[in-house]
């Protein structure tokens, strides 16, 4: 059985689940870990699965990210790894690269459910984030937007996109604008 396949069904059992288990967010980490040169599929089965699911649901699906996330990232720091898109084999770094890919669409999901406990967790997922500078800060400043914006309107990705563009190019070296 292939990591993927094996990916897919235990992502599953973990969203749905009426609570959150460590030992299957562990199990679930350590498969990624070991499966990194699969990033692509990886993170469009964390996708794909979390578009599909209800917004009961939706928290433990950001739970999920955030693990693999935040893993993904120790692992960068720790081996000093580089990440290259066009790389035909991914690795921590790529997989980061493509999560930050999908970060838009998953907080903009999340805060479309109009639920405010779903709208609180995201928000503490991205301070967890910021601190632990899992994601550029551009990045962060752009999904902090997108939480931040009234009655589940938000702007388009577009507008977003345009906002933080200048600072996205320019980190690391200068953050001073990009969160204004």
């Amino acid at each position: 059985m292939s990591a993927p396949t094996e990916f897919e069904p235990l992502l599953k059992d973990l969203v749905t689940a009426k609570r959150l288990s460590a030992s299957k967010v562990q199990k679930l980490t350590e498969l990624a870990l070991a499966s990194m040169q699969h990033d692509t599929q990886l993170v469009s089965i964390l996708y794909r699965t979390h578009k599909t699911l209800p917004a009961v649901n939706k928290v433990n699906s950001l739970y999920a990210f955030d693990a693999l996330a935040r893993a993904a990232r120790s692992q960068v720091n720790k081996k000093n790894i580089t990440g290259d898109l066009n790389s035909p084999v991914g690795n921590c770094a790529t997989f980061l690269l493509k999560v930050e890919g999908v970060l838009d669409g998953l907080m903009q999901d999340l805060v479309g459910t109009h639920t405010p406990e779903v709208l609180e967790k995201a928000k503490k997922v991205l301070d967890i984030w910021t601190k632990s500078a899992t994601f550029p800060p551009p990045v962060l400043a752009r999904l902090s937007d997108i939480t931040k914006e009234k009655k589940g309107a938000y702007r388009s990705l577009a507008d977003l996109s345009a906002k933080y563009f200048r600072c996205a190019i320019q980190w690391p070296s200068t953050t001073s604008n990009c969160t204004q």
